[in-house]
């Protein structure tokens, strides 16, 4: 985000003009570009139901800009801004940016939430509405409802009446409930309340990847599987298809009170008593009278187990909405609904096939809202029950038998990654690979992450997602990336891995401006450390896996330049006694597969070897195997090394920029060991622990190298490539190479 701090001539004049702003008087629920609203301060809807500002929850040191219900004794948050970016230990103010966007800013100057919008408004000013929807609009545009941004299109834990929950077809926007982290923590929490697309559209409550309720889909006036009405229509159809329940239900016909009847539905746990009487010197009977004369009664049962006498007294009749009923399996009641008695004969059929109907009525309040307030309580109690206990680990769930593989995965719903890469933002984006594009992010817990997110037209698939996450999960090394999660939701695929913060080993060695921050002993225990890497993957590790995908820009550098090898998609796994296999589908990258496994198909551990080499030479000499140009010759990488170790002039492969700091010994070892694992023939190269040794140790001795594969002069062009059938990008995926 904008980072506003160097704006001023000082940090001190900031925030003294913004402190001073602050101090303007502010209309009740408004907020105009030359006013501001520091911690201290707070403003209220024109009709005094809601209030904004900075509030801190339970516990907690971190600031919130929220909104809350003005006249209750118990503060209650329906909305907040900053949910995940939390003012650490101090105080901001909520003002206005250059753009005319709201923003919050902290201490240093610094944006941590803003109104972002497409929308742009001449005059802004911003206001909370009785609605509880904090709104901000253009002063100058005469349509009311003419939002540039509004909070309602950014839902918390809180459905407000008015609030829409679903997506707009037209600008991708998704709103949808989350619940809070804990009491303390109004971060995303594990629980979500929002519209499927998937198939017909419902309503689905989630905990990560488990559904703990569906409404049914949506049929033109209700959902399927929601109560039937009995009686009874949305007060206007117009709010109920836009998913505004507000305004309740009211009777099909308002003249046939007095023929209504009673529904009788046992072995219930009776409904919140909202609006209720009791008589206790009335018998269920004499209830049953009552209630017919007065049309506001909606129901009445008898107190007591339901084998009470008819003669016993006790009764309870019901008047607005039933709210909460369900069957229970011990102690349950009966309950009489009253219904018309037109509804009672059309459902007598279904009766009796059915055995038993469970019905939920509201006079006031309409079914579905009935099953919010029972989320909203489910939500409430979870957050009481979890408190602060919760944490960020990945779900485990397990893969399904048509997956083929029975293993734990660890699963991240999509709603956090999409909190975190700011919804797939282009600002987010850091690079693109055969996989899809990669999105930096940052979880709620301050943990920042890499997403690779799996692209429609990518050269990789389902085949090669599922391989990555079996393999790296049971993976644990300091020279390989970890896996965090992935994320198997809708049409989603994504992996989530451990932020690497400068980048893969191509970004430095191939660029001429970066060259110079890789020293000649940082480039040693680079190359040290990916073969280590190699070897717990080859010896050590619980699985034998071979890569199959070495390359430079799939080793990545983490703050301290360690490096750690990624892109596990094409990689394969090997039995206890299995060495090499052979394929009809070769992938991998042209330049670092060895000659038998791009011409014959045959890999084994020493392909791996080839491509550790090739990095190797890379690295020293900070060229590119393929694409390397010499006017002398027209060879690549490899067949330049060997040409200049087989004249005595080695050295001369060395990188410029590091030559003169490159002890003589140093440097020929370094290129004799890439040179051993670049040779033609796989029984001629070295396996991963000698390899490993041989760069650890002065003290062994080396072997002579013979030539390396494809060590011949190139008479093609490098767009050239019938003699190697189909090939690809240098960072695409080749398939089906085949030999002439």
């Amino acid at each position: 985000m904008e980072n506003l701090k160097n704006s001023s001539p000082s940090l001190a004049v900031f925030w003294f003009l913004a402190f001073f702003l602050a101090k303007i008087s502010i209309a009740s629920d408004t907020v105009s570009p030359k006013q501001s609203i520091n911690g201290s301060q707070t403003i209220v809807s024109s009709g005094k139901k809601f209030e904004l500002g900075f509030f801190t929850p339970g516990n907690a040191n971190d600031q919130y800009l929220g909104i809350w219900y003005k006249n209750i004794p118990v503060k209650t948050v329906v909305w907040v801004a900053n949910r995940n970016k939390p003012l650490r230990n101090s105080s901001g103010i909520l003002t206005f940016g250059k753009d005319g966007m709201l923003v919050i800013l902290n201490q240093e100057g610094d944006v941590i939430w803003s109104s972002s919008s497409t929308h742009t408004a001449k005059s802004p000013v911003a206001q909370l509405l009785d609605t509880g929807n904090f709104v901000l609009k253009d002063a100058s545009d005469s349509k009311v409802e003419n939002y540039v941004w509004q909070s309602f299109d950014y839902p918390s834990d809180t459905l407000l009446p008015g609030m829409k929950l679903g997506w707009n077809l037209k600008t991708g926007l998704n709103r949808y409930l989350t619940s809070w982290k804990s009491s303390d923590d109004p971060s995303f929490g594990n629980y979500s309340y929002g519209l499927n697309r998937g198939g017909l559209p419902q309503f689905v409550l989630s905990r990560g990847s488990t559904v703990l309720f569906r409404s049914g889909p949506w049929c033109n006036t209700q959902f399927s599987g929601a109560p039937a009405f009995m009686g009874f229509v949305p007060r206007s159809l117009q709010d109920w298809k836009i998913f505004d329940w507000s305004g309740g239900c009211v009777r099909k016909d308002p003249n046939i009170c007095r023929g209504d009847r009673f529904l009788k539905i046992t072995g219930l746990k009776l409904p919140d008593a909202m609006q209720f009487r009791v008589n206790v010197n009335m018998t269920i009977k004499d209830c049953k009278a009552e209630c017919l004369k007065n049309c506001s009664c909606v129901a009445y049962a008898q107190l007591g187990s339901s084998s009470s006498s008819s003669d016993d007294k006790e009764c309870v009749t019901w008047f607005g909405g039933l709210i909460d009923i369900k069957q229970v399996a011990e102690n349950g009641q009966d309950l009489n609904i009253r219904v018309a008695a037109s509804e009672v004969e059309s459902n007598a059929d279904t009766s009796k096939k059915q055995g038993s109907l469970v019905i939920v009525v509201s006079i006031s309040v309409a079914s579905v809202m009935i099953i919010f307030s029972s989320i909203s309580w489910f939500l409430i109690w979870k957050k009481k029950q979890i408190g602060g206990n919760q944490t960020d680990n990945p779900i485990s769930i397990s893969m399904s038998k048509e997956q083929e593989d029975n293993i734990d995965l660890p699963l991240v719903e999509l709603a956090t990654i999409e909190a975190a890469t700011n919804f797939f933002s282009d600002a987010n984006k850091i690079g693109r690979g055969g996989f899809g594009p990669v999105y930096k992010g940052e979880l709620q817990s301050g943990q920042e992450i890499a997403v690779k997110r799996l692209a429609e037209n990518s050269g990789q698939g389902l085949k090669e997602f599922k391989n990555e996450v079996i393999l790296i999960s049971k993976l644990q090394h300091r020279n390989l990336v970890r896996l965090l999660g992935c994320c198997i939701q809708q049409e989603e695929r994504m992996l989530i891995y451990e932020y690497m913060p400068n980048g893969s080993l191509d970004s430095f060695i191939f660029d001429e401006s970066r060259r110079h921050l890789l020293n000649w002993q940082k480039r040693v225990d680079i190359t040290v450390g990916i073969a280590r890497g190699l070897l717990y993957l080859h010896r050590d590790s619980r699985l034998r896996i071979i890569h199959r995908d070495l390359k430079a820009s799939n080793v990545l550098l983490d703050h301290e330049m360690n490096p750690k090898i990624s892109d596990f998609g094409m990689a394969r796994m090997f039995g206890a006694d299995q060495t090499e296999a052979n394929t009809t589908r070769v992938v991998g990258t042209y330049g670092y597969m060895p000659p038998e496994y791009a011409i014959d198909g045959h890999f084994s551990l020493k392909s791996d070897v080839f491509s550790f080499g090739v990095i190797l030479l890379e690295t020293v000499s900070g060229k590119k195997n393929r694409g390397f140009f010499h006017s002398d010759h027209k060879l690549n990488l490899l067949g330049h090394a060997w040409k200049l170790w087989s004249e005595g002039r080695a050295l001369e492969l060395v990188d410029e920029v590091v030559q003169k700091e490159v002890p003589d010994s140093e440097g020929l070892r370094c290129i004799q060991v890439g040179l051993l694992c670049v040779q033609q023939r796989p029984e001629d190269r070295p396996i991963m622990p000698s390899v490993l040794l041989m760069l650890d140790s002065e003290t062994v001795s080396l072997p002579k190298p013979g030539r390396p594969g494809f060590y011949a002069e190139r008479s093609l062009s490098e767009t050239d490539t019938s003699s190697l059938g189909k090939l690809v990008s240098n960072e695409m995926t080749v398939t089906f190479l085949e030999g002439r």
